[in-house]
């Protein structure tokens, strides 16, 4: 708070002159390290009396660039992926590339449905024939989940690449964002929407 009583940021906003879009898509993460690099998002702008129009953006990422959960927590950019949605604050400095390219100040993941979990573990197995990874306990079947996977489940490397599901080997801790809900089965199985390799 200053003097006057209002938000520190109004102040700073005007100067740094920053661009806000809500409910971005990541199209592209490119990581050099886990502070640099970059990520190409589309979003949509609102036009008065016309149909609404879809841009794409890339966003530079340094050491500068702040990037946090919806919950306030720190990320960095090795934890963001393909499909992921985020609100973000960059330059209003933007090249005249295409696409435009813009030095992001704040980036911030949202949550998109509510219907999911996520599950960190170590893979068991993969039977990326029939479109099963087993995560869990190697010993202990109670303690192991199977997740299905389809052709709309959402693979990403160590890098933050798309990879195929074969390429997920066991030992590998892996992030799951999965439904919610799982069968009776020993192991459970429940859907799986985006699998990312730690």
């Amino acid at each position: 708070m200053d003097y006057f009583g209002a938000p520190f940021h109004d102040f700073i906003q005007p100067v740094r002159n920053i661009i806000q879009v809500e409910n971005a898509v990541i199209e592209e993460v490119n990581v050099e390290t886990c502070e640099s690099g970059y990520i190409l998002i589309s979003y949509t702008v609102p036009r008065p009396n016309i149909r609404n129009q879809n841009e794409q953006i890339r966003l530079n990422v340094s050491n500068y660039t702040i990037i946090i959960s919806q919950y306030g927590e720190p990320l960095s950019l090795c934890n963001l992926d393909v499909g992921m949605r985020v609100n973000a604050e960059f330059s209003a400095a933007v090249t005249a590339s295409i696409p435009p390219q813009s030095s992001a100040y704040r980036i911030i993941v949202i949550r998109g449905e509510s219907n999911t979990t996520v599950t960190t573990d170590r893979v068991v197995s993969n039977d990326a024939v029939n479109g099963v990874l087993t995560t869990g306990n190697p010993f202990d079947l109670s303690e192991q989940i199977s997740f299905i996977i389809s052709d709309n489940t959402i693979i990403i490397g160590r890098y933050g690449n798309r990879i195929p599901l074969g390429q997920v080997k066991p030992g590998q801790m892996v992030m799951v964002e999965h439904a919610n809900f799982q069968t009776a089965s020993i192991p459970p199985q429940s859907p799986a929407y985006r699998v990312k390799v730690l």
